[in-house]
């Protein structure tokens, strides 16, 4: 419920600030600007330039919404595939058997945890991974790579965990490039200035209470898509927070028992 009041609370912002950008934008152009007469078609002009621009100004948030909402889906589906390898990797090691079991076991366990407690916190302000969850991943690796096989059952295992392994890797590399690989201004300027843009050749319309409410309609629809970008843009914090439910999971089954008791 927290979240969703943070994130309820964050939309009805940018669809304040855009609604302001917009009527701010119209009654400062015709503060300044002189509206034209009736009859020399400055209201056909406006409208034209203004319906030009927002298309161009549709057309780049669609294709950002569309970006951002593709790559928010990628992440949520790595987060199922990582966790999928942690699972075949913690039940593959107990068919391989002998005294690596425990060990590995442990350092899946505390790998999964050491995501949930400190790494999910860490991406969502945006610091990257872990180095401890690397850590314990690499320790992992490294067990995984001196098996020594003494049965056609016990290679195809060893080589088996050791590419899913590989590809917790992957999946932790894709976990961080969602939240460092970010566009910035380089979208929010051109989005904000377009408000603009689009709200100043109607200033040549009166400001009757019908445009009016035109324009604050216009300005909260580009809030609210302004506002999901803004959701999507980091998967690890509020107000599109993923939760870490895969990995939770498995520590509130049998990967959670193996957790050391002294950590």
């Amino acid at each position: 419920m927290d979240g969703f009041v943070v994130s309820a609370l964050i939309g009805i912002v940018f669809v304040m600030i855009t609604v302001t950008i917009m009527l701010g934008s119209y009654y400062g152009a015709r503060k300044l600007l002189s509206p034209g007469a009736e009859g020399d078609r400055t209201h056909d002009v406006a409208g034209s330039v203004a319906t030009r621009i927002a298309a161009l100004h549709g057309l780049i948030l669609a294709l950002v919404y569309a970006q951002e909402l593709d790559d928010y889906k990628d992440v949520r589906a790595s987060l199922a595939q990582e966790a999928v390898a942690v699972a075949d990797i913690f039940n593959d090691i107990n068919r391989y058997g002998g005294p690596p079991v425990e060990p590995i076991r442990a350092g899946l366990a505390q790998y999964v945890r050491t995501v949930v407690t400190v790494e999910w916190h860490d991406l969502g302000e945006k610091k990257g991974l872990s180095a401890q969850a690397w850590v314990d991943w690499d320790r992992i690796y490294n067990q995984l790579l001196d098996l020594t096989p003494q049965s056609d059952r016990q290679t195809f295992l060893a080589n088996r965990m050791r590419g899913r392994a590989t590809d917790i890797a992957g999946f932790r590399q894709m976990r961080e490039s969602s939240v460092l690989d970010r566009f910035s201004e380089l979208f929010w300027a051109p989005a904000l200035i377009g408000l603009v843009l689009l709200a100043v050749p109607f200033y040549v319309y009166r400001p009757t209470r019908t445009h009016m409410v035109l324009f604050a309609v216009f300005g909260a629809y580009s809030g609210m898509i302004l506002f999901f970008i803004y959701a999507f843009s980091n998967p690890f914090a509020e107000p599109g927070k993923l939760e870490p439910l895969p990995f939770v999971r498995l520590l509130e089954g049998d990967l959670g028992k193996a957790l050391p008791p002294d950590r």
